[in-house]
């Protein structure tokens, strides 16, 4: 089973638009697959996503409990559904601290359901 991870930084965009990105990209891929957008839309703002297939979220994985913890980096929280979540923060300067620690822990999640 390939399992597929996309972390990544979106710059400066707005937090609909990471929405937006992250729907596509999750029906873009194919089960399992989980996806975490993360940007900075302004100064102070942290905007966060997780969006998790299905298969994802049979492995016992949440968005909305994982971005949560992803968040409290940047100073802030969030919370959504098992399969998508949003988040946002007052630090921007912790997010790509956040966003690696998201990649980290997905990663090894998925190594250790092999």
């Amino acid at each position: 089973m390939v399992l597929r991870v996309m972390v990544e930084s979106m710059g400066d965009v707005e937090a609909e638009a990471l929405k937006s990105a992250a729907e596509y990209l999750i029906d873009s891929l194919q089960d399992p697959a989980a996806i975490v957008l993360g940007s900075s839309p302004g100064e102070g703002k942290v905007s966060l996503v997780a969006t998790f297939s299905p298969g994802v979220i049979n492995m016992g994985l949440q968005a909305g409990k994982f971005i949560g913890k992803i968040a409290k980096i940047c100073g802030g929280g969030g919370g959504g559904r098992p399969n998508f979540a949003l988040a946002g923060g007052k630090k921007p300067e912790n997010l790509p601290e956040a966003l690696e620690k998201a990649r980290a822990e997905l990663i090894t999640i998925f190594s250790d359901t092999k």
